[in-house]
């Protein structure tokens, strides 16, 4: 369990069980009961390019598939969070702990901003009422504090390993 993949692996089984047995909530909190983005935020902080496309592609099928959504959809929305989370990396280093709360606060709010928008082009429905709005930034909100906690256990061994292994030179 030492690894960062392994431990993002059962940080994405625990968010599949709340999403799947977890409480039916309804309104400004439907959107809070997926923790999909708080695993998205950390796979893209954790993990490399290669490794976060191909987590991206697995987890976000294996989403669509228990969803029943179609395929496709999920896997936009991790890739294209995870990346966007990657690109920011060497800010997230060096960001105080607050700092880090709002970037993962407004990832999340992205996150869900995104998937709702795929969402509505996949029934072609354009219906954005005011409840969803806050529903997505409650959603973004309980993400956001979700992967700063999810953040701190995968630092129990070591921060951002990608980016802080020594290199070797030959000689």
């Amino acid at each position: 369990m030492k690894s960062p993949v392994t431990r993002l692996l059962i940080l994405i089984l625990g968010a599949w069980v709340v999403r799947a047995i977890g409480p039916e909530w309804h309104g400004s909190w439907a959107l809070g009961t997926n923790l999909l983005a708080a695993v998205g935020i950390q796979a893209g902080l954790w993990l490399g390019p290669g490794a976060l496309l191909i987590w991206a592609l697995l987890v976000g099928m294996f989403w669509d598939f228990t969803t029943f959504s179609p395929l496709g959809h999920h896997l936009l929305v991790l890739g294209g969070i995870g990346f966007l989370v990657r690109s920011q990396r060497g800010w997230w280093k060096g960001a105080s702990a607050g700092e880090q709360a709002a970037g993962s606060v407004l990832a999340a709010v992205a996150f869900f901003a995104l998937d709702r928008l795929l969402h509505l082009l996949e029934t072609r429905a354009w219906d954005w009422p005011f409840l969803l709005n806050v529903s997505i930034v409650l959603g973004g909100l309980v993400n956001g504090v979700a992967s700063v906690v999810m953040g701190w256990w995968l630092e129990q061994e070591d921060r951002f390993p990608a980016t802080m292994r020594p290199r070797r030179r030959m000689r």
